[in-house]
Parts: structure tokens; C-alpha cells; sequence
């Protein structure tokens, strides 16, 4: 436990967006030239407040943990605030910075695909320093979880995109349908950190469609985006339980990836009813893990591995997987670690990202493609936030909390002048080290 004085002693002068700032151009130094090049719609005479501004204030709006637009307006409405952004965009001119509305109406006009592409640069840049190469399966494949999440729930019709669910009252049987947007996430697993490589929204193409959209036909769509984007990466995919099947298979075989998911009773019965027999032959009494390779399934084999985990006290749960991975005693109890480490997308991911942090079942605007582009700011927001949270020495040494973390940045840019000499520094290299 770090005293309240020793954290004072450490922190001492510490101007953490400067800090942050450092993250930033430690890994990605064209971060802002990126934001400049993105395609801006809008007529020019309408324009007053070039793209990088906005974008610039929708992630620092991120970063800050500020809930809403309005929220955004009223905290970074500070001259020091407004003076900080001019210097580190470089842009003598810049006296106000734009409304909430203007934002939006910005955000309604740019194509998502803009905001993928800084995305792209930003994992580019990761994976060419080298710095989370301890983190490949076998030193080789790179792991990528997959999994849904809600977005956007509505009472009533928001678009034509909108999925509908219909919900029953068990007392008085009145029917209601619930209109919703959701999300499919990959989601690159380096230790305790998980970047968004890939975003795919869960929608019908219009509301005549027969059968509504869904999470499997939404992966086969992002899995294509991304071997078009990443040809040559080798991947691993890790899911729950919905992703053992054939459209998973069929799709890693394609694309030479390997696979490592979650296996429930009652997914596919005869691979099941196989491990089993298996298990109740060759399976010892006191063998934590058990495992087979070889089992025969649609014109290929998989593999299965089993693990007892003490959760807690006596709370003992199995655990269950399925891969193409090839298991031997050595490798069986890194396999179970590194398929647990699937929930991390809900913690670190989802959780975090909806209870802790960026609120993204706020709708910032009703606009459907504004909605999207929020979306894209806060996994771009969140990538350069994890950087910080685990490469700055001295945020591990106090342990503050996230919202202590996003409090102390935007007290600092309200307050704190940047000057020539921090820009220079910026400029500096730097080294940063993950634990």
C-alpha cells in the first residue's frame, strides 16, 4: 500500500497530460498528421474548425472520462485548456474551440472507414516496435478475442438499422419490442491490455429484412476486413462458447489462423460424446488437466483440453476448450491461461468501457453514422489510454484508480500552460517499459 505522502513525494511537480502526452508520441509521432489527412465532407464554406480539432477533442472528451457533450463543452471551456490544444496541434489561430453540435454535425458526415484507418496506423505502429512480442502463443500467432456487446437500447424505432427483440410481461403478458444497436469487437490480447483491431456493428440493412443480423454473420464480415487489413499476421481466435462451430472453423482453416474457444455441453454433440468417452478411458483420477488431439470433424481434426481451476475456497470450476492448436503436457496449462484470458474483453473491454470509463451506452447523438464515429474515437482513446496506464513508471508506483487517472489529465490541461520547451521535449525519445 502506497502512503498518501509517498504519492505526493512521487508525484511532485508531475504534469500527467504532459505525460500522457509523451505515451502518445512515443509510439505514434504522425498521431496528428493522421488526424489531418482524414476526408472532411462538409462544404468549405461551412468549415471553421479543420478535422484534427474536432477529433483531437472527441478523444481528449475520452480520456477525460467526460460523460456527455455537454460536459465536454462546459470542462475544456478554460483559456489554458483552449491555449494547450492550439499549441499541440499547431494552431496559432485557434482562440474557441467547436460546440458539441458542430462536433456532431461533423461526426454525421465522415465516413467510419476514416476512423479505421487511423486504427489501423495506430496497431501498425504496435506491432513494428516489437514491444509486445512476449506476448504470441507459442512466439508465433497473435491472439484475438471476439465477442458482442450492446450498444444503444431505444423504446422505440431509432433507424432502419436497428435490431428488435421482443420482450413478454410475465404478469400481464403486454408485448414490447425493444430496439437496439450492438457491436462485434476483436480485440488484440498483449498481457493485460486489449486493442481494438476491429469494430463491426450488428445491423439489418433495412427494417423489411427476413432474418435480423447477428453475431456469426458479423464475424465473418470483420474477420474479412481484417485479413485484408492484416494479410500476413498470424492470429489465434479466442470466443466463448457461441464460436465453437463450423462457421469459425470453416473461416480459420480458410485463413490459415488458429483457434483456441471456449467448448459448453450441447455446442456440437459428437465431437462432445467423443471427448468424453475419451476421458472416462484414459483420464487418471488426480490429472489436473486432461487433454486429446486428433478428434475427427468435418473433413478436418480438433483438439480438446479440460481443467479443474480453483476459483476460491473450495469453489472448483471446469473449464473446457477446443482448438487446432496441437496440446502436449507442456503446453496444456498455458492453453487453459490463455483461454480464461477471454474474459478479459468483457473487464478490460465492455466493463470498463461502459461502467468505468467513455460511457458508450451514452448516445452522444442520435445520428446513426455520428453514433459509429463516437464508437471508433473511444477504442482509438482507449488504445492511447492503456499505453499510458501501463508504460508510465510513475501511475504504476501510486496505483491511482481509472477515474483518478482521467481526473488528474483533465485538471492538468485546464490548468497547466504548455509551453515551447514541453513541445521540444515531446520531441525527445523516450523509453517505456510494460510489466
Amino acid at each position: 500500500m502506497v502512503r498518501r505522502k509517498d504519492k505526493r513525494n512521487k508525484i511532485g511537480d508531475t504534469n500527467f497530460f504532459l505525460e500522457f502526452m509523451k505515451i502518445k508520441e512515443h509510439f505514434f509521432k504522425e498521431f496528428n498528421v493522421r488526424l489531418k489527412r482524414v476526408k472532411d465532407r462538409r462544404h468549405s464554406s461551412y468549415i471553421k474548425y479543420p478535422a484534427e480539432v474536432i477529433l483531437f477533442m472527441i478523444i481528449l472528451k475520452n480520456i477525460f472520462n467526460l460523460e456527455t457533450m455537454r460536459n465536454m463543452s462546459e470542462s475544456m471551456n478554460k483559456e489554458e485548456c483552449i491555449d494547450n490544444v492550439a499549441l499541440l496541434l499547431g494552431l496559432d489561430w485557434l482562440d474557441e474551440l467547436p460546440h458539441y453540435d458542430t462536433i456532431n454535425n461533423f461526426l454525421s458526415e465522415l465516413r467510419p472507414e476514416e476512423l479505421e484507418k487511423i486504427r489501423t496506423y495506430m496497431i501498425k505502429e504496435l506491432l513494428k516496435k516489437r514491444c509486445l512480442e512476449g506476448s504470441r502463443i507459442n512466439d508465433t500467432y497473435w491472439a484475438v478475442i471476439f465477442d458482442g456487446t450492446g450498444l444503444f437500447h431505444f423504446n422505440e424505432k431509432h433507424c432502419e438499422h436497428c435490431l428488435k427483440r421482443e420482450h413478454t410481461n410475465e404478469k400481464t403478458g403486454e408485448k414490447k419490442i425493444i430496439y437496439m444497436h450492438h457491436v462485434l469487437e476483436a480485440k488484440l490480447l498483449v498481457g493485460d491490455m486489449v486493442f481494438s483491431i476491429g469494430s463491426e456493428f450488428i445491423e439489418n440493412e433495412s427494417e423489411n429484412v427476413t432474418k435480423q443480423d447477428c453475431e456469426l454473420k458479423a464475424f465473418d464480415r470483420l474477420t474479412e476486413k481484417i485479413k485484408r487489413t492484416y494479410p500476413r499476421l498470424p492470429l489465434c481466435v479466442l470466443g466463448d462458447s457461441l464460436y465453437a462451430c463450423e462457421t469459425i472453423f470453416k473461416r480459420c482453416d480458410e485463413y490459415h489462423w488458429k483457434y483456441l474457444i471456449r467448448f459448453k455441453e450441447g455446442r456440437i454433440k459428437s465431437i462432445a460424446t467423443e471427448f468424453d468417452t475419451i476421458k472416462s478411458i484414459e483420464k487418471k483420477m488426480d490429472e489436473k488437466f486432461f487433454w486429446t488431439n486428433g478428434i475427427a470433424y468435418n473433413q478436418r481434426t480438433v483438439n480438446m483440453f479440460e481443467a479443474n481451476i480453483e476459483i476460491e475456497d473450495n469453489d472448483i470450476r471446469t473449464y473446457t476448450f477446443i482448438t487446432n492448436l496441437h496440446i502436449t503436457a507442456k503446453k496444456a496449462e498455458e492453453y487453459i491461461e490463455i483461454g480464461r484470458d477471454r474474459w478479459k474483453i468483457e473487464n478490460q473491454g465492455f466493463k470498463n468501457q461502459k461502467k468505468i470509463r467513455y460511457h458508450i451506452e451514452h448516445a452522444n447523438c442520435r445520428n446513426y453514422t455520428a453514433m459509429k464515429n463516437h464508437y471508433l474515437l473511444t477504442q482509438i482513446a482507449d488504445i492511447l489510454m492503456q499505453l499510458y496506464e501501463n508504460g508510465c513508471r510513475l501511475l504504476r508506483e501510486i496505483r491511482k484508480t481509472a477515474k483518478e487517472i482521467s481526473s488528474d489529465l483533465l485538471e492538468a490541461i485546464r490548468t497547466r500552460k504548455i509551453t515551447d520547451e514541453d513541445i521540444l521535449q515531446l520531441a525527445k525519445p523516450a523509453q517505456v517499459r510494460f510489466t
